[in-house]
């Protein structure tokens, strides 16, 4: 059980020092496994301290007023185990510095995260005296000063797998100078694993010097003139350079970047529709679709309708066969577009419809197929899935299919 106290707004740091011992006296002598922690809400902060007056420290709380009185972060809050602070992208490197350097950690492992409100710039680390893990300072405060150099450079650290990224904007410095200065700029041996970017070019930090080759420049060129486009990944193919895929984050990058592609690209390229960031670090995101410059017919067809419909969480198409999954909370007005623009594959395809949890682990509840353009919901029906939503597909698919 956990109690939450309000302070007043801005609230001094002695006067919050001051409540929370009177607090623990309050609670000595009681059972102490009543309230583990109490959580104090100060201004946008929150902060947890043990009510046992044998806790001499509270290090989250003196996390929490460094964060305040530094002033930079706009929020924190918890996580599963530890604090997710909010901050400017810009700031988010040299926060998590002075976040960690606030208090000595205590005994356990945690796992803290600053990251800006877009998650762009994310720092995340395990922190565990015991085991030895705690935030890499040298790694964090090299990406601080990168970001102090170069306003529009984005990235995220991972601890303790030492994993990272590192973007330079094409706004804050051109291609050839930062090939150049790439040896000055960026240290990688604390890296287990780094890969660097420019623009939304990514590659890994093995082959970036040598990944923008004449024949991919020319790929890249029309493609930075897309504003839906929001990655190029080349991959490390034994030391050559390869263009990997293109993501896309909405139908206008998805219907430029294949004609783009088809004028300067004569081989495959995946291209993937990703609508936003994933929650994992380091991690692109769930992907709506995958498809490449050759899409057409219905292929295309579906993939321009219904990239930007939200309760779509995903969309396969194949030769004889389609999958579709939805949100648990589509609308009627996205289920009956998704139904329109399925319905538009032949008779004789068939269409396994499911039913999305958490995208990002790819837990989908199947809730029935189309076959001969007839819609048989799951018998018997899953149990963790509203008898409403079943109702509403079946439906929805009946003017659809006519």
């Amino acid at each position: 059980m956990r109690l939450v106290l309000t302070m007043a707004k801005r609230l001094p740091d002695q006067a919050v020092a001051t409540l929370v011992d009177e607090v623990k006296r309050g609670f000595d002598g009681h059972d102490e496994d009543y309230y583990n922690s109490i959580e104090l809400a100060i201004d946008d902060y929150r902060a947890r301290f043990s009510p046992s007056t044998r806790a001499v420290r509270d290090p989250d709380l003196e996390r929490v007023l460094w964060l305040r009185k530094d002033g930079r972060a706009k929020a924190s809050t918890y996580g599963s185990s530890g604090l997710i602070v909010t901050a400017p992208a810009s700031a988010v490197a040299a926060v998590a510095v002075g976040f960690d350097q606030a208090a000595q950690s205590d005994d356990g492992r945690r796992t803290h995260r600053v990251e800006s409100t877009d998650r762009q710039v994310v720092v995340e680390w395990t922190d565990s005296p015991g085991l030895g893990f705690r935030l890499d300072r040298v790694a964090t405060q090299q990406l601080a000063d990168l970001q102090a150099k170069y306003p529009g450079l984005t990235g995220w650290i991972q601890g303790p797998d030492r994993l990272a990224g590192i973007y330079f904007a094409a706004a804050d410095i051109e291609l050839d100078a930062l090939l150049t200065d790439l040896p000055k700029l960026v240290t990688t041996e604390q890296f287990k694993k780094l890969e660097l970017g420019w623009g939304p070019v990514r590659a890994p930090q093995a082959i970036f010097a040598q990944a923008f080759t004449p024949q991919i420049r020319t790929l890249i060129g029309p493609l930075m003139q897309v504003p839906g486009v929001t990655r190029i990944d080349i991959r490390d193919d034994d030391g050559v350079p390869k263009p990997e895929s293109v993501t896309v984050k909405d139908r206008a990058g998805y219907v430029v970047t294949v004609a783009s592609l088809r004028t300067v690209w004569d081989s495959y390229l995946s291209i993937q529709l990703i609508r936003r960031p994933s929650k994992y670090v380091g991690q692109p995101g769930h992907w709506v679709f995958r498809g490449s410059l050759f899409d057409a017919g219905p292929e295309y067809r579906i993939h321009t309708a219904l990239a930007d419909v939200a309760g779509v969480t995903q969309v396969q198409v194949g030769p004889e066969s389609a999958n579709l999954t939805i949100a648990k909370d589509i609308t009627d007005q996205d289920l009956a577009r998704a139904f329109k623009a399925m319905a538009g594959l032949p008779a004789t395809h068939t269409i396994d419809l499911a039913v999305s949890g958490d995208p990002e682990t790819l837990d989908i509840t199947l809730i029935g197929r189309v076959t001969s353009r007839k819609y048989a919901a799951p018998s018997p029906a899953p149990a963790e899935i509203d008898p409403a939503l079943l109702s509403r597909v079946s439906t929805a698919w009946a003017p659809a299919a006519d």
